[in-house]
């Protein structure tokens, strides 16, 4: 895997070998971690696929931004989609996790070269939630007070996620250097996209093969959404997890690898 900065839009990634005859996956992290989540994964399938791995804008070593509008789901698709371009990659599996998974929205929404899609403990309707609606306003209050201020946090790093062990969806050993490396103003401004998002029908535009994976003990987002969600897109199938939370791409590496090896391996008919 190489190393690499996209300076036109501040995009730290990594990236294999584009061979001919493997599949080509696109790994889109979750809110506040970065592309060091998915190492694993590239150790593993790094012989069978190739890999495109990135930092999100405003995650990792990626660039910070300074408002709220900054942090638009929209701009975040225009960085991977013009970042698939510089690298000429045309054809590929995207495979997201979490907050990932409206960006992959945002991505299939426009022109692009997506054939499959995996949706891993994807933010659907989060703010149908109790949590959401609690704390919208507060949080929109927030992300105005941080928009105001002067930026200081440029890039962040990386963070070895191998020596956390098994990290709840609540979990503080997580929590506090992810929104660290992260940056308050980075987090609460995509927290609040999350809650502001509602156009919960654009998935149903979704039309490539799709498979929604989510964890039974998932207390982010509800496993009925899931299911809801896995209704909702035309060519959707549906699997449970049944040991897993939110974090599953951190807690439930083989079941997840697994699924990740057989979805990219299926012939499209």
């Amino acid at each position: 895997m190489k190393e690499s900065f996209f300076g036109e839009r501040g995009l730290y990634y990594r990236v294999s070998g584009i061979r001919p005859n493997f599949p080509t996956i696109v790994l889109l992290h979750g809110l506040s971690t970065s592309s060091s989540v998915w190492l694993p994964y590239e150790g593993r399938l790094k012989n069978s696929h190739n890999i495109l791995s990135l930092d999100l804008r405003g995650h990792g070593k990626s660039k910070r931004w300074s408002t709220y509008h900054e942090y638009d789901f929209q701009l975040f698709a225009e960085d991977v989609l013009l970042l698939l371009r510089h690298l000429n990659i045309e054809t590929y599996v995207l495979v997201s996790h979490s907050f990932g998974t409206l960006v992959a929205l945002h991505m299939l929404l426009q022109n692009n070269g997506a054939e499959r899609l995996l949706l891993l403990s994807p933010n659907y309707a989060v703010h149908r939630t109790f949590r959401a609606r609690l704390t919208r306003g507060p949080l929109a209050f927030m992300t105005v007070l941080f928009s105001l201020l002067p930026s200081i946090h440029w890039r962040g790093g990386h963070i070895d996620y191998s020596k956390l062990g098994y990290s709840e969806d609540w979990d503080r050993r997580r929590l506090y250097p992810d929104i660290l490396n992260t940056g308050i103003r980075t987090y609460l401004h995509c927290l609040l996209h999350i809650y502001a998002f509602k156009r919960d029908r654009d998935w149903s535009r979704i039309s490539i093969p799709t498979l929604v994976v989510h964890g039974a003990l998932d207390s982010f987002v509800p496993v009925a959404h899931a299911i809801e969600l896995g209704s909702l897109i035309p060519k959707a199938r549906f699997k449970m997890l049944g040991d897993a939370n939110h974090v599953l791409v951190q807690n439930n590496f083989e079941e997840v690898a697994k699924v990740i090896e057989n979805f990219t391996s299926q012939r499209l008919t």
